[in-house]
């Protein structure tokens, strides 16, 4: 795991979120999204991810692990990751 303990990303853009994760991933490793060893599918459904929280749909918040990471997405979109 990179020097980065915590890493926060906010709804800026229309981003889907599962990109705003792996971005938030790939901040805490220290390394260019390309680097990262494990695609985040292996871990979550992307498809259901995305389908949660477009279109300014909010209510939900979702919590699962990636690449030894707690990632996290509240209500609002916005994506926190901590190590495990």
């Amino acid at each position: 795991m990179g020097a980065v303990s915590t890493v926060t990303r906010g709804r800026e853009g229309a981003e889907p979120v599962s990109v705003r994760v792996v971005e938030a991933v790939a901040a805490a490793e220290g390394v260019p999204v390309d680097d990262l060893p494990n695609r985040l599918h292996g871990s979550i459904d992307t498809d259901a991810l995305d389908a949660l929280y477009g279109r300014g749909r909010t209510g939900a918040s979702v919590t699962f692990t990636h690449l030894g990471y707690r990632v996290s997405v509240d209500e609002h979109g916005e994506v926190d990751v901590r190590p495990r």
